[in-house]
């Protein structure tokens, strides 16, 4: 039998929704929050809200000026492709004084109805495919200004009804957040930098009906880096940079390695806490399509609410239908 799926998987891949268009579940590259994506997909070093969970679980550990957070975002994914491929993320974060940071996430993506048919073209029915992932995490400050975290995760990924379209494996996420102590190296008067890295996604093959053959987890290395220059209580700039790889099938030779990689950078300004703008770049060739561009985004907080807005560049072939994709979240404290 033909699967609509096959088509739409092989779709995705040319549309670079992930690095490393070999590893399974490729809808776990998928970046979550607006606020992240606005500034170039680079979050790694900061990873202050309800989203650190999927950017550096050792950023929980900081969490104690945003107290409990809930974050939630809904995407229309490839709009240009379809309508009913959309991603939805839910993160949370908490600070427990004396012990660091909780939290977690639910991933969501829907890959719509397939059309299943029969070799001769013969129209059998429609199927639903989706992917769900559960992720719990923590962080703790180890040192002054030193703070490592982890996560566990577990993946169920529905690509058709029969077993053998049906994928199972858990995972863990590590990570490592770095505060220079500007005061220490006589320098605290040019603001604050962090230095951040992070390994996701480590865990067995994705096992359909009991194989895990060739269904690797798309496992990723970030390293990033983010500049505080000032912050008082009427503005505050921050200034981001982010690399990251695939980890799949890394025997290319080196020099095809470094040509296969994601990088971004951004900035985010915000005026009183009530308005922030946003604006980066975002440079992707892991995928077999490269996406580049510029990013932006806008953020409104009031009240413990926050509402956020980011653009995102299109893979370049489906830019006739826009140039970019747009995700939304909004965020609460409490």
């Amino acid at each position: 039998m033909i699967k609509g799926l096959v088509l739409f998987l092989a779709v995705l891949a040319l549309a670079g929704v992930s690095g490393g268009s070999t590893a399974s579940v490729i809808w776990m590259t998928i970046t979550p929050g607006a606020r992240p994506n606005g500034m170039g997909e680079a979050f790694t070093a900061m990873a202050d809200d309800a989203t650190a969970s999927y950017w550096n679980p050792a950023g929980l550990a900081f969490a104690d000026t945003t107290g409990q957070e809930i974050t939630l975002q809904h995407s229309n994914w490839l709009p240009q492709l379809a309508d009913d491929l959309y991603y939805e993320f839910l993160g949370y974060s908490n600070y427990i004084d004396g012990w660091g940071g909780v939290g977690g996430n639910i991933t969501f993506m829907s890959m719509g109805e397939q059309l299943e048919t029969t070799e001769s073209g013969q129209e059998l029915g429609e199927f639903y495919s989706y992917g769900i992932a559960l992720t719990g995490s923590f962080g703790t400050e180890v040192a002054p200004g030193v703070s490592v975290g982890l996560g566990l995760k577990f993946i169920y990924d529905h690509l058709y009804y029969e077993d053998s379209g049906k994928g199972t494996s858990f995972g863990a996420d590590l990570g490592v957040l770095y505060q220079l102590p500007m005061e220490q190296l006589g320098i605290g008067n040019i603001g604050r930098i962090n230095l951040g890295a992070s390994l996701a996604n480590l865990g067995p093959n994705m096992s359909y009906g009991g194989s895990t053959e060739n269904n690797p987890l798309p496992r990723t290395l970030r390293v990033g880096m983010a500049y505080v220059p000032f912050d008082s209580h009427l503005t505050r700039l921050s200034c981001t940079a982010d690399y990251s790889k695939i980890l799949v099938n890394v025997d290319d030779g080196i020099g095809e390695e470094f040509n296969e990689n994601k990088w971004g950078a951004g900035a985010e300004f915000w005026y009183y806490d009530l308005l922030a703008l946003r604006a980066g770049y975002i440079h992707d060739t892991e995928g077999i399509s490269t996406i580049q561009g510029p990013t932006f985004g806008a953020g409104l907080q009031y009240s413990g609410f926050q509402l956020d807005m980011a653009f995102i560049p299109v893979e370049e072939n489906l830019q006739g239908s826009g140039k970019y994709n747009s995700k939304y979240s909004l965020s609460v404290r409490f």
